[in-house]
C-alpha cells in the first residue's frame, strides 16, 4: 500500500481539501471526511512540478486524513513520492475547485468530475498531457481561461449546453484535439481559444456567433456545423491554405502571400453570418484546385444542408455529383453510409442505367444493408413490366 496523506480544513457546511501528499496510480476521494461532506478542492491541491514515475505494476493507495489550517498551496509540489497519478475519482458532493488543482499531473488519464460542479477554474488541467477524454459536468456554466492548457492528448471535448462562458486560451496547445462544440448559450468567448489546435477539424456552433474570430488561427481543413436562429442548420467544408511573408525591400514592408483556396473561403465566414452566395460562387475554384475527396464532402454538405442555397448553385453541385457519381457512391459505400445512399436516390442519381453497376460495387464491398436498399429501390422504380397482348 502507498501512503497518501490528505490535508483538509473543516467548515460548518463541509470539508475543503487543501493538499495531497504522496502519489498512487489511482486515488478515490471519499464523499465524507470525519462525518462532513467534501465540498471543495483548493488551488494546487493535486498539482506537481514533476510527476512521479509510471509503474507497470500498480500499488493500491492507503488514504489518511489530517486536519490543517485553510492555507492553500500557492505553487505545485516540487518533489513527490509514490507512483504517477493516472486515475482520480472525485465525489459528487464537491461544488468548487481552485486554479491549478491538477496542474502538472502529466500521467492523468481518467478523472471523474463532480456532477454539480458549475465552474472549471483557470489552468485546472494545465499540463495534463495524458488526458485523452473527459466528461464535463452536465450543469457546468463557466470554463475559465487556460482550463485545458497543454492537454496535448485530448481528442474531443463535448461542452454542455449550459455553458455560458469559455475563457481566453481555454484549449491552447490541445494539439491532438479533433472535435469540439460551442453551445448555443455560450455568449462570452475569450480570444485564442483554438490556438495551436493543429488537428482540430470538426467544430459545431450552437449559434452563428464569433465564428470568424475563433477560426482565424486555423489554416487547415475545417468542417463547420452552424445552427441559426430561424431553426436552420448549415454545414460547410473550409479548405486549407498555406502562407508565407515576402519582404518588399524598397518599401521596407512584408506582404503575406497565400497558397490554396482556403483563405478565399474564409472570407465568406463572418462572426454572426455566412456569405453563402459568395461561398457557392467559389465552387469552380475548389473543383480546379482541391482534392477529389475534399470537393465531394463540400458538395455533399451543401446539398444535405441547403441553407440559402440558390437553385442554380444547387444544380452545379448536383452536376458535379453526376459527373463523379461512381467515385462518390464508392466512397460512401466503403464507409457504410446508407443515409448518403438514400440521399443519392432522393436526388435522382440512381438510375436504371447505373443501378446494376452500383449493386455490383455494394456486393464487392460486402455492404448488405446498401445492397438490400438498392434491390428494393430497383424493384420499386425499375422493375420490368410484364408484356400483355390484347386479342
Amino acid at each position: 500500500m502507498i501512503p497518501i496523506t490528505i490535508t483538509y480544513t473543516p467548515y460548518a457546511e463541509g470539508v475543503k481539501i487543501i493538499g495531497v501528499t504522496g502519489r498512487a496510480a489511482e486515488i478515490r476521494i471519499p464523499d465524507h471526511i470525519d462525518g462532513l461532506p467534501v465540498i471543495a478542492i483548493a488551488p494546487y491541491a493535486f498539482a506537481v512540478q514533476t510527476e512521479a514515475e509510471v509503474n507497470e505494476t500498480e500499488t493500491p493507495a492507503q488514504l489518511s486524513f489530517v486536519e490543517g489550517a485553510d492555507m492553500p498551496r500557492k505553487a505545485p509540489l516540487k518533489e513527490v513520492t509514490g507512483e504517477a497519478l493516472k486515475r482520480l475519482y472525485l465525489p459528487d458532493t464537491i461544488r468548487e475547485m481552485g486554479a491549478y488543482a491538477f496542474g502538472g499531473c502529466s500521467a492523468l488519464e481518467v478523472i471523474h468530475l463532480p456532477e454539480n460542479l458549475a465552474v472549471l477554474p483557470d489552468h485546472l488541467f494545465a499540463g495534463c498531457i495524458s488526458l485523452k477524454q473527459i466528461a464535463l459536468p452536465p450543469q457546468l456554466s463557466v470554463i475559465e481561461g487556460y482550463a485545458f492548457y497543454d492537454c496535448r492528448s485530448l481528442e474531443k471535448l463535448r461542452i454542455p449546453e449550459t455553458v455560458q462562458k469559455i475563457g481566453a486560451y481555454a484549449c491552447y496547445n490541445c494539439r491532438k484535439m479533433e472535435e469540439i462544440n460551442i453551445p448555443r448559450e455560450t455568449t462570452d468567448l475569450g480570444t485564442g481559444l483554438f490556438l495551436n489546435c493543429d488537428k482540430l477539424t470538426s467544430i459545431s456552433f450552437g449559434r452563428c456567433r464569433h465564428i470568424a474570430d475563433l477560426v482565424a488561427v486555423l489554416n487547415h481543413e475545417l468542417h463547420l456545423t452552424m445552427d441559426f436562429d430561424d431553426g436552420n442548420r448549415a454545414k460547410l467544408l473550409i479548405p486549407d491554405f498555406q502562407y508565407e511573408y515576402i519582404e518588399d525591400t524598397p518599401a521596407r514592408q512584408f506582404h503575406q502571400v497565400n497558397y490554396g483556396t482556403g483563405h478565399l473561403f474564409r472570407q465568406c465566414i463572418g462572426n454572426s453570418d455566412i456569405d453563402f452566395r459568395r461561398f457557392d460562387e467559389l465552387f469552380y475554384l475548389t473543383k480546379r484546385e482541391d482534392g477529389a475527396l475534399m470537393v465531394l464532402l463540400l458538395t455533399m454538405y451543401r446539398l444535405e444542408y441547403p441553407y440559402r442555397l440558390q437553385e442554380n448553385r444547387r444544380q452545379d453541385y448536383l452536376q458535379y455529383l453526376k459527373e463523379h457519381f461512381s467515385t462518390a457512391f464508392g466512397y460512401y459505400t466503403q464507409q457504410g453510409s446508407l443515409d448518403k445512399i438514400r440521399l443519392f436516390a432522393q436526388w435522382g442519381l440512381i438510375t436504371a442505367e447505373n443501378i446494376d453497376s452500383l449493386l455490383e460495387m455494394a456486393g464487392e464491398a460486402k455492404k448488405t444493408e446498401i445492397t438490400g436498399f438498392l434491390l428494393e429501390y430497383q424493384h420499386a422504380h425499375f422493375a420490368k413490366k410484364k408484356k400483355s397482348f390484347d386479342l
